[in-house]
């Protein structure tokens, strides 16, 4: 009966070691367009910027299908942009918008350069603060043109300079099972590992590119931005 003890609990080791080394291979910090969007991406106009941060803070952007890295910086507090409107609670939701039945205004938000259209994100009543939908907003009559939902949470999102497309930059994240990850795990504050989509939508909310952008960010967070060349 102490052997089979023994031999379980060396299994389990082993498995947790296994577990360890593959962890330490995946979340090597990874920033890629995929290829059928980087085609699609040739005939988008303007300046697509992409900010990560994670140990350190790393500052892409997206010209005609190109994707490469500006800068690297070391990590710092207050490395993102604050004044970013965001809504966390209830009074800070805009005055005027209409109710959407079932969902609450929740995270980024932005008015289009023509001031036309607002995009608001959404979290269900069934998962609040998990915003995976969003809708826009007509800003003349305040009233809902379209409502989608995103493949993941939405983290920023930003207008192209014409009004005409925007571009949602989600995220999705998973436990860290490094030595680090598991160890925080134990003491209920684990690190999550996180990986970035962005997609681009005309104004009438086509979808018209989804392409993973970057990987293995421990504990990260991004922001996303679309000026004229």
């Amino acid at each position: 009966m102490r052997m089979w003890t023994i031999r379980i609990f060396f299994i389990f080791l082993s498995l947790i070691l296994i577990g360890i080394v593959k962890e330490s291979l995946w979340t090597k910090p990874g920033f890629k367009l995929d290829e059928q969007a980087r085609a699609k991406l040739t005939k988008i106009t303007g300046r697509i910027k992409l900010r990560f941060v994670s140990n350190r803070i790393w500052n892409y952007k997206i010209v005609i299908g190109e994707f490469s890295l500006q800068e690297i910086e070391e990590y710092r507090l207050g490395s993102m942009d604050e004044t970013r409107p965001y809504i966390k609670f209830a009074k800070e939701v805009p005055e005027g918008l209409p109710i959407i039945q079932g969902f609450g205004y929740y995270s980024p938000y932005r008015l289009s350069p023509d001031k036309s259209l607002m995009f608001l994100s959404l979290s269900s009543e069934k998962q609040e603060y998990y915003p995976k939908y969003f809708v826009i907003i007509q800003m003349q009559n305040k009233k809902a043109l379209y409502q989608r939902k995103t493949k993941t949470h939405i983290e920023d999102m930003a207008w192209s300079p014409d009004s005409n497309m925007f571009v949602v930059l989600e995220e999705s994240s998973r436990r860290s099972f490094s030595i680090t990850g598991i160890l925080r795990i134990l003491i209920a504050h684990p690190n999550y590992v996180s990986t970035y989509y962005l997609s681009i939508y005309d104004r009438n909310g086509t979808l018209l590119v989804h392409t993973k952008v970057a990987s293995g960010l421990v504990d990260g967070s991004g922001q996303i931005s679309w000026r004229e060349q």
